[in-house]
């Protein structure tokens, strides 16, 4: 059976980031039967949110979300295993403001809260990775989504990336270095497989989990990511982009087990109807809205935006109902 999978964000607000405590209310009752009514068998849910703040109980890295009523993210997981289907997490690995607050000469504070920002140290690789393998431990989550898995969008270059130049690169930083020189690209190739290499080794050595990575790329042959490792080795792999185009190169990087999962919804410019143009016997679905502050749930009445997504989301359900994705051959 094809995989189908949805995200109710709680990343965001209208404003920005999504406040510590905001949409803590959440039922992993009511937001099971939502998804399953749209026909959806992989819940992409939260282990650790934009914010910082991890959404199961037992946390003992990041810190619980405040006011958090119900322990979500596990008891969202036995529901959904009681059911057939599979949950999914995450992690924003590009920025965290809590870790950022404790840590303000280890991020590009000139970079603003919508975009990747934190340099990946050992300081902050030894937080994630630590907050990696207690989700792993005190769940029972499937596996995790890492969104904004990029280098930092910086104007500067901050001290700690110069000690990381010369560990990496074998020689001090040049005075000046161009953002966009071929030295400055092949040092953010390595750092990102360095991080890579350090979540993956973290994820074996704690138990079986699969590993997601969400649009890490920016165009086709995006010279960053052209031949990465991280791009052969990642067991899915997230075109969030409208662009279908793009899976012609990605179907070239990935290696022989990775799988590729396109995006129906989420960005104005997403058509879910593309679906029918996909060989879903091969790739994955997935859509993501934004959750309603009010009901926690997707609502066409929270923003303009939201009611656009709402088109998609009827065409999802449609897809995720079709036979054609009820019999294909791909495990989910």
């Amino acid at each position: 059976m094809s995989t189908k999978a949805f995200c109710i964000d709680f990343n965001w607000d209208t404003k920005g980031p999504a406040f510590p405590g905001m949409f803590a209310e959440a039922d992993p009752v009511e937001h099971l039967r939502w998804l399953k009514d749209l026909g959806a068998n992989v819940v992409q849910t939260f282990c650790v949110s934009y914010n910082g703040y991890a959404w199961y109980a037992g946390s003992r890295v990041a810190p619980v979300l405040p006011g958090l009523k119900h322990d979500f993210l596990q008891e969202m997981t036995g529901l959904a295993h009681s059911e057939g289907m599979r949950v999914m997490g995450y992690f924003c690995l590009g920025a965290n403001p809590v870790w950022e607050a404790r840590h303000p000469e280890q991020f590009h504070a000139e970079a603003d809260s919508t975009t990747w920002r934190i340099v990946f140290t050992d300081d902050y690789l030894d937080y994630f990775c630590r907050s990696v393998r207690d989700a792993l431990e005190q769940t029972d989550v499937d596996g995790f989504m890492i969104d904004w898995f990029n280098r930092p969008q910086r104007k500067i270059w901050l001290e700690c990336e110069k000690g990381l130049f010369r560990e990496l690169m074998g020689s001090p930083m040049p005075d000046q270095l161009p953002m966009n020189s071929p030295e400055a690209l092949e040092f953010d190739r390595r750092l990102l497989e360095r991080a890579w290499v350090r979540i993956r080794e973290t994820v074996e050595s704690t138990r079986k989990a699969i590993i997601w990575t969400n649009h890490p790329f920016t165009e086709a042959n995006d010279p960053l990511w052209n031949g990465h490792r991280l791009l052969r080795e990642v067991d899915w792999v997230l075109n969030e982009d409208p662009k279908i185009e793009l899976l012609n190169w990605l179907e070239a990087q990935i290696g022989p087990h990775t799988k590729i999962i396109q995006n129906l919804c989420g960005w104005k410019d997403h058509d879910a109807s593309i679906w029918k143009k996909l060989d879903v016997g091969k790739l994955g679905l997935y859509g993501f809205a934004q959750a309603d502050p009010l009901t926690t749930l997707p609502s066409p009445d929270y923003t303009p935006a939201c009611a656009a997504n709402w088109k998609n989301i009827d065409i999802i359900r449609e897809a995720y109902h079709h036979p054609k994705t009820q019999t294909s051959s791909q495990e989910v």
